[in-house]
């Protein structure tokens, strides 16, 4: 996707969903662990990457959050597009409902004489946050994306805010990593009342134009829109991990989202 009035080409993917919201309760757990192949099309590095994501998982399930994590949580990596494109074909699983916080963690290699293949093996200490008590008073309402765009497109849609005045951040996924689509330079951060329609963009003089990477035949597509009470800024890299990370650490009375995938052809 290209902001037009902004420099730089854009390609978005919208991953949209309401989200429940809750009270927390922390939990803490011991000794768990991931594991992880190594092979030729997994280095020692992504295998180590996602032997820790499958450490937090267990994590997860020690605290006894139901296992409703994103599929792509943690198994993406920037350096490698290739991982987003696996993503996109596994992520029909995930949405977490807590957040692993690390305190320790140990990483070793161990080679499996059964199978004689190499592992990496990932152990840590974790505090979960569990959410509980859900109000679905707070909701997230998206309409008008389509499931299918044409390269050059001009993306709209609108977007109501129900149960409390809010702000938004909208993030886009593609082949080649991400981004934080709004606020942005043209149009500013805002207060959204709650019950009103909004069209996206919010700024007449900006369109946000589908675009496919060159040499792409097609382009899949995540975007995340976000909704909380309060102005909580978005300051890190943009990668799925971080902004599970960043949505997690809001309490879940204060945040809603909605999640789309699509694809330009």
């Amino acid at each position: 996707m290209k902001i037009k009035g902004i420099s730089g080409a854009i390609v978005i993917l919208l991953l949209m969903a309401a989200n429940t919201l809750c009270a927390q309760d922390i939990v803490k757990v011991k000794g768990v662990q991931g594991r992880w192949q190594v092979s030729e099309e997994i280095t020692l590095k992504q295998a180590e990457e996602r032997a820790f994501m499958e450490a937090k998982k267990a994590a997860l399930q020690k605290a006894g959050v139901m296992e409703n994590v994103w599929s792509v949580f943690g198994q993406i990596t920037q350096e490698d597009g290739q991982e987003f494109h696996e993503a996109y074909s596994q992520m029909s699983v995930l949405a977490i409902g807590g957040m692993v916080n690390v305190t320790n963690k140990k990483v070793e290699e161990v080679w499996d004489v059964n199978s004689r293949s190499l592992y990496k093996v990932v152990t840590i200490d974790a505090t979960v946050r569990k959410n509980d008590k859900p109000d679905n008073s707070y909701v997230l309402e998206v309409k008008g994306v389509e499931t299918l765009y044409k390269e050059g497109d001009v993306f709209t849609c609108s977007l109501k805010v129900h149960g409390a005045d809010s702000y938004l951040k909208f993030f886009w996924f593609d082949s080649t990593g991400g981004s934080l689509l709004y606020p942005n330079a043209y149009e500013a951060d805002r207060l959204l009342t709650a019950g009103h329609e909004y069209n996206i963009p919010f700024s007449n003089s900006v369109d946000y134009l589908m675009e496919k990477q060159p040499g792409k035949e097609n382009e899949k597509i995540n975007m995340m829109m976000v909704a909380t009470k309060e102005n909580i800024p978005f300051t890190d890299t943009v990668t799925y991990q971080n902004v599970l990370k960043w949505v997690y650490s809001i309490p879940a009375n204060q945040r809603c989202a909605f999640y789309e995938m699509v694809l330009i052809k």
